[in-house]
């Protein structure tokens, strides 16, 4: 349990430190997530030790509200009218992008370890993309279009893709490593089972309190009352998550959806007022990426790093080219939204976790230690460079304004 002004100090110094290396960010023409990364690593363990590793654990409230609301803001992307049209190429560049990445970070770190089971794992883990990262960046510089309608779609529903691999690469991957005997079909079977029902009560729950939301919100006419009751129901949704242990993503996802598709004059209103007070919410969610860095771990697995992300940066772009080609996709859907899907953030680390704990328990704890410690490091490198990527493709694509940016 930690002290109460060890969480009023790091909150202040760490927007202050934000702010002030966001404007860095600025002059070198970078996103603003990257300051705000930076200035986590300083505030961490691995340069001043402001924080450490077990106080960045007593925060995960922040990362559960913070995907709450990207879950919400994204869903409120996706308007039927416009899924319907880009049915097609969202579900192809869905699965190709993410079995892009499995596909060659599995072969790339099978070599790499001379282990298939090992490489396996590795190939689950990359499939997960960070959707905090890819809102913060859209609405930067104010995206609009269909690259970016189908980014939203593709980061708001590859997590769920990773989780269904996650959990049948694991238990197959244990076989070949000699640690499980039998009963290994009903295992995958229960998990898919297990996966599917908190996907379904997710959908139900956030639905259900979506038409709620809209019922009650068309009778409040007051901007800041209209704030704290939205406000209200994204924490209760961030409660209703943890106890049933559902995914906070998709649950405030379905409730986005439902929201924007039943009203969307009513929609603008809640999304608008959510927007004023969220900001320093993604501040301190993107300062604790940067403050898990371990510069040991970098050096220790550094080339193990690199031909992880060379690998799954290759699976994800080549992936979403072929899934646009096949598709039919406009051609900035096809060029740029390979480029549009290198970060990884908390889904990946939290699957990473699960994989290391797991490994551990059946003593195996190098391979636990090899996977938790490359998806950090590598989590970090990638949310370094891949917000410069994101921000160039949706230049290029024509759906990003002009950077004018105090």
């Amino acid at each position: 349990m930690y002290t109460t002004h060890f969480i009023f100090l790091f909150l202040g110094i760490s927007l202050l430190a934000a702010l002030i290396f966001s404007n860095g960010a600025k002059l070198l023409k970078s996103p603003q997530i990257v300051g705000y990364i930076v200035a986590g690593a300083l505030l961490g363990p691995s340069v001043f030790n402001f924080v450490s590793y077990e106080q960045i654990k007593s925060l995960e409230i922040i990362n559960v509200l913070t995907l709450s609301l990207i879950g919400f803001g994204i869903g409120g992307a996706l308007r039927w009218s416009e899924i319907k049209k880009l049915g097609k190429v969202i579900i192809f560049n869905l699965f190709f992008e993410s079995f892009g990445a499995f596909i060659f970070v599995g072969i790339a770190l099978s070599l790499l370890l001379k282990s298939i089971p090992l490489g396996l794992i590795f190939g689950a883990l990359s499939v997960a993309t960070a959707p905090a990262a890819t809102v913060e960046i859209v609405r930067e510089y104010k995206a609009k279009g269909t690259l970016t309608t189908t980014l939203y779609a593709i980061v708001g529903l590859d997590d769920i893709l990773a989780l269904i691999i996650f959990i049948i690469i694991l238990p197959v991957s244990l076989i070949f490593l000699g640690n499980i005997h039998g009963g290994t079909t009903s295992t995958i079977f229960s998990a898919l089972g297990t996966a599917g029902l908190e996907m379904l009560l997710s959908t139900i729950i956030g639905v259900a309190i979506g038409f709620l939301l809209i019922f009650i919100s068309k009778r409040i006419h007051d901007r800041v009352k209209l704030l704290i009751f939205s406000l209200g129901i994204i924490l209760l949704n961030c409660g209703i998550a943890e106890i049933l242990k559902l995914s906070p993503i998709l649950l405030n996802m379905a409730m986005g959806i439902v929201v924007v598709n039943s009203k969307p004059i009513n929609a603008r209103k809640i999304f608008s007022s959510l927007g004023d007070w969220s900001p320093p919410v993604y501040v301190w969610f993107f300062v604790l990426v940067g403050a898990r860095l371990d510069l040991s771990l970098l050096i220790k697995f550094g080339l193990l790093a690199v031909v992880y992300i060379l690998a799954r940066s290759s699976g994800k772009w080549i992936g979403s080219y072929l899934g646009g080609t096949i598709s039919h996709a406009t051609p900035q859907v096809r060029k740029y939204l390979g480029f549009c899907l290198f970060d990884q953030a908390g889904v990946a680390i939290g699957l990473a976790l699960a994989a290391s704990k797991t490994l551990e328990n059946l003593g195996m704890a190098l391979y636990a230690k090899q996977i938790i410690s490359t998806v950090t490091a590598t989590t970090f490198l990638v949310m370094l460079v891949g917000p410069f990527f994101l921000k160039w493709a949706l230049f290029k694509s024509g759906e990003a304004m002009a950077d004018t940016r105090d």
